[in-house]
């Protein structure tokens, strides 16, 4: 289905990879404010979510805390990868329209960075460069997930009673699986919808999440007996409702006018 062209591949990802560096900052304060968020929920729960439930030994109420803390992860590494997105993309941040006074225009998309690579770049075609992008992307967002974990990690290895073998099995979950699996969401509808510009498919991506979380709390109960059965609904729904997104964003970059 896809042609990669592994020489060309390698180059771009390394391009896209170092292009990135220069909007670290930005996502690093979306970290730093998420970071935040982490040791302030810490202090003022500290009495209730550590005593009811890092506390106990039913490893049903770990497995709970894991797909909690996984739900945060969600919309935090979203919120800090929008701005790496939006620049490989082309579409601004909205500085000069702020500067306007335009607050609710969205910023123009540019196409001139894709112009430049599809024609500096030997032998390279349209489905490399999505590739290229998204490979970066997901690099980045891996590694900006681990550091939202390492504190977690940490504060459950120290200062609760789940141990080595826990903590550890929470950093592998939410590190490694969660990530891989969310990733396919968050990073094609972040494409997608940079790509379009469109609040309709912001609605449409709210729609289809409240249609996943609405059955959690219907049947929270069943939810707390079975918590395995969460994460068997969320790898389906993360794929499908993921190649819905990328193809879509496929589809119109490669239709794309870049003259």
């Amino acid at each position: 289905m896809f042609k990669i062209q592994k020489s060309v591949f390698g180059k771009l990802y390394r391009y896209y990879c170092s292009k990135l560096l220069s909007r670290i900052w930005l996502a690093l304060l979306y970290f730093l404010l998420f970071f935040f968020i982490i040791i302030m929920q810490s202090f003022t729960l500290k009495k209730t979510f550590v005593q009811k439930l890092l506390n106990n030994d039913n490893w049903q109420w770990r497995l709970l805390v894991f797909w909690s803390i996984s739900l945060f992860q969600w919309f935090a590494l979203q919120m800090i990868m929008h701005p790496l997105v939006s620049f490989l993309v082309g579409r601004g941040l909205g500085w000069e329209q702020l500067k306007k006074r335009q607050l609710f225009r969205v910023p123009k998309i540019s196409r001139e960075e894709d112009v430049k690579v599809l024609i500096f770049t030997p032998n390279v075609d349209r489905e490399t460069v999505i590739l290229a992008k998204f490979a970066a992307v997901f690099t980045y967002f891996m590694v900006f997930n681990l550091l939202l974990l390492l504190p977690i990690f940490i504060f459950f290895l120290f200062f609760t009673s789940f141990g080595i073998i826990a903590s550890l099995f929470f950093l592998l979950l939410n590190g490694l699986g969660f990530a891989l699996i969310i990733s396919l969401l968050v990073i094609s509808y972040l494409f997608y919808q940079q790509e379009t510009g469109s609040i309709l498919i912001t609605l449409l991506y709210s729609i289809f999440i409240m249609t996943f979380l609405l059955p959690v709390a219907f049947f929270g109960e069943f939810f707390r007996q079975y918590p395995l059965v969460f994460g068997l609904l969320e790898i389906p729904f993360s794929v499908l409702v993921g190649y819905f997104f990328f193809s879509l964003y496929r589809k119109k970059f490669l239709k794309n006018d870049l003259d």
